[in-house]
């Protein structure tokens, strides 16, 4: 009850001080959330995406998955540099097991995908690990920086 009595300006302000950076610190999970999403790799029914899966997990390699449509001019940019760069194929045929999602035409089975994978751009390619957990993301890369995402 004193405590009411003689609060003073500057105990308003700590509070407010307070309430500030707590509101702050939560939209920068929120930010940092949105911008760094994590998604697990895991068979959903369609037979073509869990036979790519089965494979991925027999051989106990990352896994790479790409979002890209024909009608997108950087993902034919992408084809076109990193994806045809010798190193880069070679790296991706003996290191990893690759997985295409064309959304030119999407099925209702790519549609929701790219949604569970919250795609928000493409072309999008998604690094998991041999347990099918998200390790990375990008959009693109030349393809000396494409080898070095590859390797990490």
């Amino acid at each position: 009850m004193l405590n009411e009595l003689f609060r003073t300006d500057e105990d308003e302000n700590s509070y407010s001080q307070s309430g500030l950076w707590i509101v702050a610190l939560i939209a920068i999970g929120m930010c940092w959330y949105w911008m760094h999403p994590s998604s697990r790799l895991e068979p959903d029914g369609d037979p073509k995406w869990d036979a790519a899966i089965t494979q991925s997990q027999t051989s106990g390699q990352p896994t790479v998955v790409l979002f890209t449509a024909d009608w997108c001019p950087a993902c034919r940019n992408l084809h076109a540099n990193a994806l045809s760069n010798d190193d880069v194929t070679r790296e991706l045929a003996e290191h990893h097991t690759f997985i295409t999602i064309d959304l030119t035409n999407p099925s209702q089975a790519d549609q929701i995908r790219a949604n569970k994978f919250q795609v928000r751009g493409i072309p999008t390619l998604i690094r998991y690990n041999a347990d099918g957990k998200e390790t990375a993301r990008t959009h693109g890369l030349p393809p000396d920086k494409m080898l070095a995402w590859l390797q990490e």
